[in-house]
């Protein structure tokens, strides 16, 4: 749904905070904001958000009901979800969002893909009012504002976090011994999922890497 493209300048130098625990420090104290999207299947989401200028950490999982510990095996009324870590210095939310239109919801508002968009302060609710208004209430999405009962979210299993990654096994180990059981919240993990790499520093994200696992991401 989103129509961001990647910027040519979206080098390593641009963020300030890598590692999950920079990054979570960051978000608690202010200084990068996060946001929540329902947008079907949660893998080509998380690729897109990721590869991004301003995102700095992509997770999926499951939101948007209030039963607890879903799965996805037993999903229990949520949607497929991707919590999205972002720097407003870079981007802003309604850059993240795109094209209003590209929400336009057809059909049923249900099941485990249905859209929904989360906000999590007055600029992001500010927006979301902005997309009911320009698209109509009938067509937009599910609106929740965090905090509320079905306005958690849950972390998918393992072996959904950087889907496209994860297919390269060989990666995965090395990136493991090299960055820890927690390797998938990191920055250029994050971005190195991306699928498109087109207008995208490839080269400045692998120069982070080992040559072995250079190696291995380049022949997937």
């Amino acid at each position: 749904m989103s129509d961001l493209k990647m910027n040519k300048e979206d080098g390593v130098e641009s963020y300030e905070f890598a590692t999950p625990e920079a990054i979570e420090e960051a978000l608690k104290i202010g200084k990068l904001s996060q946001t929540v999207f329902g947008m079907g299947c949660f893998w080509g989401p998380d690729s897109n958000f990721g590869g991004t200028q301003g995102v700095v950490q992509t997770r999926v999982g499951y939101a948007g009901a209030s039963t607890l510990d879903p799965s996805y095996r037993n999903i229990n009324g949520h949607a497929e979800v991707v919590r999205v870590i972002y720097d407003k210095d870079q981007i802003s939310y309604r850059e993240l969002l795109g094209s209003f239109e590209s929400w336009s919801v057809h059909g049923r508002k249900q099941g485990q893909y249905r859209q929904i968009l989360f906000v999590f302060d007055l600029e992001q609710k500010q927006v979301a009012e902005e997309l009911i208004q320009a698209i109509g209430k009938e067509k937009s999405p599910e609106v929740i504002e965090a905090g509320e009962q079905n306005g958690y979210f849950w972390p998918a299993e393992d072996y959904h976090q950087k889907h496209r990654l994860r297919r390269n096994k060989q990666l995965v180990s090395l990136a493991e011994v090299d960055f820890g059981p927690r390797w998938d919240e990191h920055l250029y993990f994050t971005k190195l999922n991306s699928a498109d790499r087109k207008g995208f520093s490839l080269s400045s994200w692998l120069k982070k890497l080992s040559p072995e696992m250079q190696k291995a991401y380049r022949i997937g």
